[in-house]
């Protein structure tokens, strides 16, 4: 974390305004992803679950709470400006991704290949990324609706939560190929959407 992180604070230093808040956010990413392996790792010893069944049952839940939070926190108490709520959203996700996958390819070193590289720099990294979406993209109209701010923003958390525990759960399966098309088909569809909706009447 420390080598990732140094080099783009130091990049943070030529930067203004939104584009820090996004590399911040970023930064922020990272910070949870080395919060939710501790967890992982005492959750995991606690309760004596294997790798797959940390990924299934326990993983999705901790990760999800863990990169809504500032999410959540920067909707409700500083902005709630759509545009740059997602794109934060996104960033999380993304930072999370990127400590998590230099992780792994530390760990497995003597294992992984070009082809591990695509699909956790793609799929998986979109699925975090994805996930973290979800929370962003429902929390803008939730915070707005106080008698529905509690439970909206567990069933954002609980759809994010799914979402990420079926792709790990297909990514581990003979049914891989759909763990890694599945996030690409779900931002193509977002942008499709985004654009549709961005276009100017006439």
């Amino acid at each position: 974390m420390i080598c990732m992180v140094v080099p783009l604070m130091l990049l943070m230093t030529m930067l203004n305004g939104k584009s820090r808040l996004l590399f911040g956010f970023v930064l922020v990413g990272m910070l949870f992803a080395v919060c939710a392996y501790e967890i992982n790792t005492l959750v995991c010893h606690i309760f004596g679950l294997s790798g797959t069944e940390l990924s299934i049952k326990a993983a999705p839940i901790i990760e999800e709470i863990l990169k809504a939070l500032p999410v959540v926190f920067y909707a409700a108490f500083v902005s709630d400006e759509r545009r740059w709520v997602l794109r934060l959203s996104m960033a999380v996700g993304i930072g999370f991704a990127m400590l998590e996958n230099a992780f792994l390819l530390i760990t497995y070193a003597d294992e992984v290949d070009i082809g591990w590289a695509i699909v956790r720099g793609i799929s998986t990294s979109l699925s975090h990324g994805i996930c973290t979406l979800i929370v962003g993209c429902g929390i803008i109209f939730v915070r707005k609706q106080k008698k529905l701010f509690y439970t909206g923003t567990f069933a954002l958390l609980a759809a994010a939560m799914t979402l990420h525990a079926t792709f790990n759960l297909l990514i581990q399966s003979p049914y891989d190929y759909i763990a890694m098309a599945l996030p690409i088909i779900i931002y193509a569809v977002f942008w499709i959407i985004r654009l549709n909706i961005s276009k100017p009447a006439y």
